[in-house]
């Protein structure tokens, strides 16, 4: 009888057995998202990772859409559970472009990127990766969920990120990615059909008639602001055009006259008046209206020392101006900052020189700058909001606008100007940049 039982359960349960091992029992959703994104990475780190050149590589992956492009609640989670197995790769830096809005209706998927040339070169402008991860999912049939997947990369040698590629349809010489890497078996699904339809509910809906390039040529646009201070400051001079020059001295780095009037960081306005009435800012910000579109709010993040912003350098070197704020969309960055204002700012610091792509033309934007009054005793007396309207020009290549937020004479006022650097040239290489120039900076 025991025997009799052995062979029919080996008679039910081997055909099984036997087709898992050959594959062809279709992994449950789960599964085929990790057998997919374990591939990816594998194959990307195969290509691009260098100990030397590239230690960590940049991977920017897009929202996974439907078979009509839109975003659904599939394909959302489709997108971050892949999104998630990048982020807990240590040789990649997963970048994750901002949602689709009001704002920014295009839905960029790997169809638009390849054929709209504006909407590519504004991509490429602001995320400026190694790699672009695109896909779309199918659950027509409603048992299964199918999965695509295109990759775009950066060429050889892989200095200039303008210059990307499909990696599924190279040459053959040059080992283009396997299509059944890209469009695995499809994923067995078990949903009911309220489970199907929550999983197809629609979150971002394909815009109709618009896409990038609609909005014509483009340019870049940076706007910078340099330490919040305040004329009393010893240390940080306002002077008749709005611009904030150092002139601290090693000596004094970290001393209380080095802190003077600095009204983002501290109360302290001058030596001889530490318990008088000491003004510093509760809020600034910066709207940015396209012409002919809709606006959206900037968000400043701090420039690390690695920046080509950092300090600029002018009057063969002696002298220059340092930027602390780069002005950017919001949540691009969860680097939290170690720099402490001491007055409740949760500040973050940029990972790299963020630039807005804007099309070309005469744009308006609008600053705030809202100050408040603090006694020595700690109570606070509010002042009106200064608000300053100014229109600005995008022009073809790099702009660069200086967006300076101080008090003249314990007055608030806003400062904007147009910063040309001449004779300046960036020039691609095949390896580390190395530094052939030193300024000496004072500070931080």
């Amino acid at each position: 009888m025991i025997r009799l039982l052995v062979g029919l359960l080996f008679l039910l349960c081997g055909p099984v057995w036997a087709a898992a091992d050959t594959g062809h029992v279709s992994p449950s959703i789960d599964e085929g998202i990790d057998r997919l994104c374990a591939s990816l990475t594998k194959e990307i780190a195969a290509r691009y990772f260098s100990s030397d050149k590239k230690p960590a590589i940049k991977v920017a992956v897009f929202d996974f859409t439907d078979a009509f492009g839109n975003i659904t609640v599939g394909s959302r989670y489709v997108t971050n559970r892949i999104r998630l197995g990048f982020g807990t790769g240590g040789q990649f830096d997963l970048l994750i472009p901002p949602p689709p809005s009001e704002a920014e209706p295009t839905i960029i998927t790997s169809e638009a990127f390849e054929k709209d040339n504006a909407l590519r070169e504004r991509t490429l402008s602001e995320t400026r990766a190694d790699v672009y991860v695109f896909g779309r999912i199918d659950t027509s049939d409603g048992t299964s969920v199918a999965c695509a997947v295109d990759l775009w990369g950066v060429k050889p040698p892989f200095d200039d990120f303008t210059q990307v590629i499909n990696l599924g349809e190279l040459p053959e010489k040059e080992k283009p990615i396997d299509r059944d890497l890209l469009s695995p078996l499809p994923w067995r699904s078990t949903f009911s059909p309220s489970g199907l339809a929550f999983f197809s509910h629609i979150l971002v809906m394909a815009p109709v008639g618009k896409t990038g390039g609609d909005r014509g040529k483009m340019g870049e646009v940076i706007f910078l602001s340099q330490p919040m201070c305040d004329d009393l400051n010893l240390s940080w001079q306002i002077k008749g055009d709005g611009m904030v020059y150092d002139v601290r001295k090693e000596s004094e780095a970290g001393t209380l006259r080095s802190r003077t009037g600095q009204i983002m960081q501290s109360r302290v306005k001058s030596l001889e008046s530490l318990k008088e009435l000491s003004y510093i800012i509760k809020n600034v910000g910066l709207v940015v209206k396209e012409n002919g579109g809709s606006a959206y709010s900037l968000e400043f993040y701090l420039l690390p020392t690695k920046s080509d912003f950092y300090f600029i350098p002018y009057q063969g070197g002696e002298l220059g101006l340092r930027f602390m704020y780069l002005w950017t969309k919001r949540g691009l960055s969860r680097n939290p900052s170690p720099h402490e204002s001491g007055k409740g700012w949760k500040l973050y610091v940029a990972d790299q020189d963020y630039r807005n792509v804007m099309p070309l033309g005469t744009h308006i934007a609008t600053a705030t700058l809202e100050p408040i009054a603090e006694s020595e005793y700690g109570t606070k007396k509010p002042r009106s909001e200064y608000v300053s309207r100014f229109k600005f020009d995008v022009l073809p290549g790099l702009n660069i606008y200086v967006v300076n937020y101080v008090f003249r004479r314990d007055q608030p006022e806003i400062f904007v100007r147009r910063l040309e650097i001449e004779g300046s040239e960036d020039q691609p290489v095949r390896e580390v940049k190395r530094i052939i120039e030193v300024y000496r900076v004072y500070g931080e």
